[in-house]
């Protein structure tokens, strides 16, 4: 029985060998006869996953500004420099409408960590405890090297205690969705929504120099951001009051190819990025894009007493061209393309179709930019006869801007039991950054198929490989 394993192991390694360069070694570059990706190079692909990363985006943050310090609700983060030089970490806070509020630099030296409580930059206007993160205050340890490459000229006195107007307009901002005229800004009523925390999203670039630059600014991805990808980050939602926490790591989307110079010239192997509804269609950054299909675990009610939300990061339609015109903020409020639930015996549900009587009832679902959102909640997701209490949830979350592309998206899984336990964990993508738009599927009375099919390459484009 034991030479017999052997000798099929071997017939194996002999019909597998075509993938192969000798049994035993692994080829650069190997292609395959079927299925997706096309090669063995993980950099022809846009799939994400948790590795040092030049960009790093918390998809969702709530922040009670109103509570004693360290009794309500509020979101930490923290970014982490893998490296063993210097690095300038670019962090720039986001409304649920996708209108960028604040900015503001981390210097790293190598090896450093830095934490940031939201709770202290939006209620107390505090980034970082002792003065700051500047080159003036922030220690180099013992295996830190200077990065020569850096432009460092402005982080000697990066700020840790804002002026009192910066805390109102972010306290405006997140919580009222309106900003006040600010300097040469002005004012605008519809930056977000309204909200009794506030409520938003942030992201964390590798920078070259310490610039008080928006990523909606032209100037951005020519002149100032990096791509080395060497940046890992994690987050903390924390609820004193209730004493539960959840955490999870930041959304990694590395830099392909990776290294350079801020504006040097690359070959980019993916359509779109990212960043690149800022640059007119360009992919100057390099980052990897987000998928837009995703499927969610849900388990509501029960003896446990389960409860499930989605925090749900999407792509908006602002651009480069519109990105600070106060009328176009609202317009990232947008359409989803389909959610279809599934409980355990395999029953499913999809949007509801519209109504064929007049007046007609609208059923369009929207949602902002980012969103905290029950599965109870039956404006967002169609419910089972029968009241079953767990399954998954089929989520594609493409917002139909009819560029090819499905837009981007980010899905985490928040679940919370008998008032006191809480997880998150990322839903799995069913179809990566590079994936054309899908067809609604037969469930909504569309021809698609959920998920990818079995033995083919399924929903990844082998043209961008």
């Amino acid at each position: 029985m034991k030479k017999f394993t052997v000798m099929a192991m071997m017939a194996l390694l002999v019909v597998a060998g075509s993938a192969m360069a000798a049994p035993g070694k692994v080829a650069a570059n190997a292609t395959f006869d079927t299925g997706g990706p096309a090669t063995t190079n993980n950099d022809d692909s846009c799939d994400i996953s948790v590795a040092p990363a030049a960009t790093l985006l918390l998809p969702y943050f709530e922040v009670d500004i109103s509570a004693a310090n360290s009794t309500g609700e509020t979101t930490l983060f923290t970014i982490t420099n893998t490296s063993n030089v210097d690095q300038i970490a670019h962090v720039t806070l986001w409304t649920d409408y996708s209108f960028p509020v604040i900015d503001f630099n981390i210097y790293l030296t190598g090896y450093d960590v830095q934490a940031i409580n939201l709770f202290d930059v939006i209620s107390r206007g505090v980034i970082a405890p002792d003065g700051g993160t500047g080159t003036t205050v922030t220690k180099r340890g013992k295996y830190s090297d200077l990065n020569a490459s850096l432009n460092l000229g402005q982080c000697d006195r990066l700020p840790g205690a804002l002026d009192e107007d910066y805390i109102e307009r972010m306290q405006s901002a997140f919580t009222e969705g309106s900003v006040p005229d600010f300097g040469d800004l002005p004012g605008c009523n519809n930056v977000g929504g309204e909200h009794d925390n506030a409520v938003g999203y942030a992201t964390v670039d590798v920078a070259d120099l310490c610039s008080t630059s928006l990523p909606t600014d032209p100037g951005y991805f020519t002149s100032e951001i990096r791509f080395d990808n060497v940046l890992i980050g994690d987050y903390q939602q924390v609820n004193s009051n209730e004493d539960y926490a959840q955490g999870n790591p930041m959304v990694h989307i590395r830099a392909i190819p990776e290294g350079g110079e801020p504006g040097s010239p690359a070959i980019v192997n993916f359509p779109r990025t990212f960043y690149s509804r800022y640059q007119a269609g360009g992919t100057v950054d390099r980052r990897q894009p987000l998928p837009s299909i995703f499927a969610a675990r849900w388990i509501q009610g029960g003896a446990g007493a389960f409860q499930t939300s989605y925090k749900i990061w999407r792509e908006g339609q602002t651009d480069s061209i519109n990105a600070n015109a106060c009328g176009e903020w609202q317009n990232n409020v947008t359409a989803v393309a389909e959610v279809v639930r599934f409980d355990e015996a395999e029953n499913a549900i999809g949007d509801v179709p519209v109504s064929r009587v007049s007046p007609p009832k609208t059923t369009e679902n929207t949602l902002p930019e980012t969103s905290l959102t029950s599965v109870a909640d039956t404006s967002v997701y169609p419910t089972l006869p029968g009241g079953a209490v767990a399954g998954w949830m089929y989520l594609n979350l493409d917002n139909d801007d009819q560029d090819g592309f499905a837009s981007q998206n980010w899905v985490v899984v928040s679940m919370r039991a008998q008032g006191r336990f809480s997880v998150d964990f990322d839903a799995a993508w069913l179809a990566n950054g590079c994936t054309p738009e899908e067809p609604l599927s037969e469930v909504t009375t569309g021809t698609g198929i959920i998920g990818p099919a079995v033995g083919t390459a399924g929903n990844f484009n082998p043209d961008v490989f």
